[in-house]
């Protein structure tokens, strides 16, 4: 479902009919958060928040998800707010911010990689596809099957990615990676999200529910 799309149309209901945010929690058994996550597009909300949620505004759930289920054309993540995941295996403290989890069955992956500096663990990968390497900060060390390459700030790589390779830090300062991958033939991957925010799926009152289907 295209959230921004919704959060857009429900915000839209809203302001027509003159309510605040605090009006339709009023209304409602909603929270706050709830209802400004999904006016953003940050959360993916249940069907039975969807039903409180037009029952409030006075519209049929029809007209808030109709036409929703088209792919986005775009998917545009503000500086910094790309979704984080924490990396606890393989190399210690290392995060991964991925930029393009809104574009469902996308053939290529763009991911920064946020490195800790002194990491003695590896995360050795092989993956069907290419992908493509330029160092943000600092600098790296990529190990590609029997090579150690160097890599600082500006440099850049491209790789044949079904060979093992790793990246860790040179030294002990962190670095910060632009990696793009890509794969022929990628299924469908990652949770859909927006602006960076994991899409939460959850009831007006923050309990997790099954997700709404248009």
């Amino acid at each position: 479902m295209n959230l921004v799309d919704l959060g857009r149309r429900a915000r839209a209901a809203r302001m027509v009919r003159r309510l605040t945010l605090e009006d339709v929690v009023s209304r409602a058994d909603f929270t706050i958060s709830w209802l400004s996550k999904l006016e953003n597009g940050q959360l993916s909300p249940s069907l039975e928040g969807l039903v409180k949620l037009a029952q409030v505004l006075e519209c049929g759930v029809d007209a808030l998800v109709e036409g929703l289920s088209v792919a986005p054309r775009h998917v545009v993540i503000k500086a910094g707010n790309g979704r984080m995941e924490n990396r606890r295996n393989g190399r210690a403290g290392s995060t991964n911010e991925y930029l393009a989890d809104e574009w469902r069955g996308r053939s290529m992956d763009p991911v920064i990689l946020h490195v800790s500096g002194g990491q003695s663990h590896r995360d050795v990968e092989s993956k069907d596809g290419q992908r493509f390497l330029i160092v943000l900060e600092g600098a790296v060390q990529v190990e590609y099957g029997q090579e150690f390459i160097l890599l600082s700030q500006g440099d850049s790589i491209y790789i044949d990615a079904t060979i093992p390779h790793s990246i860790t830090t040179s030294g002990r300062k962190k670095a910060r990676v632009l990696s793009v991958s890509h794969a022929p033939h990628a299924q469908p991957t990652g949770t859909q999200t927006h602006n960076g925010h994991l899409h939460e799926t959850e009831t007006p009152t923050g309990r997790p529910a099954a997700k709404a289907r248009s």
